[in-house]
Formats: C-alpha cells, sequence, structure tokens
C-alpha cells in the first residue's frame, strides 16, 4: 500500500471512529425511488420545515419540539463509488461474518439501490422514535417489499432498524427497538 493511501485509510478509519457529540449520522440507501421533498415534509407529522440549497445540494431540516434532523439530497450523488466503498467497508469484516447468509444478501442488494440520502440529527435520535421512523417511511415509500437499509456509524442496518453487521460498539438497534 502506498504511503498516501496508507494515510489517507489510517485518517478516514480515525475519523468514522470518532463521532461528533450530540449527533447521529444516518445514510439512508433506497431500493426503489427516492421520496420527494413533498413527501419527506408529509410525513413528518408535526414538525417545522425548513428548506434551502446549499452547493447544489437541497437540505430538508425537519424540527420537533426535542429534536431536528437535516435531511441532505444530493443530485450529483455518485452510486458507483458509493457502493464500491460500501462493499469496501464490509470487506474489513472477518471472513466468517461476510459469510452470513444477512451480509451476503446486503451486499448483494447493493446493485439494486437506487439513491442515497443523508441525515444527521441532534441531539441524537428521539426517545418517540420521530426520526427513525420517519427514516424508515421514507425508505419504504416506492418499494414497501424491499424498502432500503441504513449505515450509520459503522454498521449497517436493515429496513426496521436492526443491525445487519458492523462494530460490536455500534448500537444493536437505530433508535428504541420495536416492540
Amino acid at each position: 500500500m502506498s504511503f498516501i493511501k496508507s494515510f489517507v485509510t489510517k485518517h478516514i478509519y480515525a475519523a468514522a471512529e470518532t463521532r461528533p457529540a450530540g449527533l447521529e449520522a444516518i445514510a439512508v440507501f433506497f431500493y426503489g425511488p427516492a421520496p420527494s421533498i413533498a413527501e419527506i415534509t408529509a410525513l413528518a407529522a408535526g414538525a417545522e420545515t425548513t428548506l434551502t440549497e446549499e452547493e447544489g445540494k437541497t437540505r430538508i431540516t425537519l424540527t420537533w419540539p426535542d429534536v431536528s434532523t437535516v435531511i441532505t439530497i444530493d443530485p450529483n450523488w455518485d452510486k458507483a463509488v458509493q457502493m464500491e466503498g460500501m462493499r469496501g467497508w464490509t470487506e474489513r469484516f472477518p471472513k466468517r461474518v461476510r459469510e452470513l447468509e444477512e451480509v451476503k444478501t446486503l451486499v448483494a442488494s447493493f446493485d439494486s439501490v437506487q439513491a442515497c440520502y443523508g441525515t444527521v440529527t441532534k441531539p441524537g435520535l428521539d426517545p418517540d422514535n420521530k426520526v427513525i421512523n420517519l427514516l424508515k417511511a421514507l425508505a419504504s415509500l416506492h418499494d414497501k417489499e424491499r424498502g432500503g437499509f441504513f449505515f450509520s456509524r459503522n454498521s449497517f442496518y436493515g429496513i426496521d432498524g436492526l443491525r445487519v453487521t458492523g462494530f460490536d460498539e455500534d448500537p444493536v438497534w437505530l433508535g428504541k427497538p420495536a416492540v
């Protein structure tokens, strides 16, 4: 490995291990078409909505009394680069993990991804699951059978919010577990 590649890799891993306090970043991957701004705001019951354009990206800020989340829509999102990165990330896991059926199914599903929205929530996911329930609804809006998946911290999560694979220090569930 070249010095530059080694240096960059080291710093990417270090950044991934250090989360900003009070924030929860979740990438939402859609197997069907991504929801429109109108669909997002309609599903965000009780939230105040602000829409901004910055550097060619649309940012939708949804604010409830106890939590806010920003959904970023990037029309120039590069699926090929992102999915290659996701495949590379799964290669970090031990072979016994990569060979689990649910992990192989997840990796195979990368070819079906049609869009990705980035989200940042503060002060983290709310105890009432407003944010995670919104993200689940968005991911399954156009493809109810399969929906999509989430990537947060260092782990992949299914559409139900349960971790499919990742690092043990990451939460098993995004938000409060389903009962």
